[in-house]
């Protein structure tokens, strides 16, 4: 397609699917960005006028959108993003709270009580497992794994089953490569992520 009137014409799609590609970001190749799209992707009050007409609608000029707006706006449709991860926001104020990046767990001293974050990946409970929540969670160096034994499951049941990002507090367990952080405090971080959503698989 040569332009977004071009792929209008030719393809003859809802404002309502426009709206939701424009959300999913579709139009780069078309040098338009999510906020561009959407704009474009206004109903009209009489679109088939304009069907036949060669010339393009000049676009309107629209403030640019920040990374973190793009960021946001692709885990919002898709549930990632390749431009970069919405913990790497954070960092500084992480730092200044004392929470470490889920890569550091490879090399901090064992046995002593850290805190990470990061967005909810998944939550297994294996039924051989005696109660305890197998949980991974992501920032922008990697993943991080948890356990969290039964008690501390209930102590913190909203934050441990809802929470789409969470900062979990706990003891550094690294044993022949494997490495986890057993929990015994968990907070809400979701309500710092703008309404990012993770989409965790959860009891599989």
């Amino acid at each position: 397609y040569d332009s977004f009137g071009d792929f209008l014409r030719r393809t003859r799609l809802s404002n309502a699917v426009l709206k939701k590609l424009s959300h999913a970001d579709v139009f780069g190749s078309l040098r338009l960005n999510r906020r561009a799209a959407l704009w474009q992707s206004l109903p009209t009050q009489s679109r088939s006028l304009f069907d036949n007409l060669p010339d393009e609608e000049i676009p309107a000029a629209l403030p640019p959108i920040t990374l973190w707006d793009q960021v946001a706006g692709d885990y919002r449709a898709a549930g990632l993003s390749l431009r970069g991860h919405p913990l790497q926001f954070l960092r500084t104020q992480l730092e200044q709270r004392g929470i470490v990046a889920a890569a550091d767990l490879a090399h901090l001293p064992v046995d002593r009580r850290y805190r990470v974050a990061g967005l909810v990946l998944l939550r297994q409970r294996p039924g051989t497992a005696r109660g305890i929540t197998f949980v991974t969670i992501e920032d922008e160096s990697g993943p991080a794994n948890l356990i969290i034994r039964q008690e501390v499951w209930e102590r913190h049941r909203d934050v441990a089953s809802r929470s789409s990002a969470i900062i979990a507090h706990g003891s550094l367990q690294r044993v022949e490569g494997v490495i986890h952080l057993l929990v015994d405090r968990l907070q809400d971080l979701s309500r710092l992520l703008g309404g990012v959503d993770s989409r965790s698989r959860d009891f599989h």
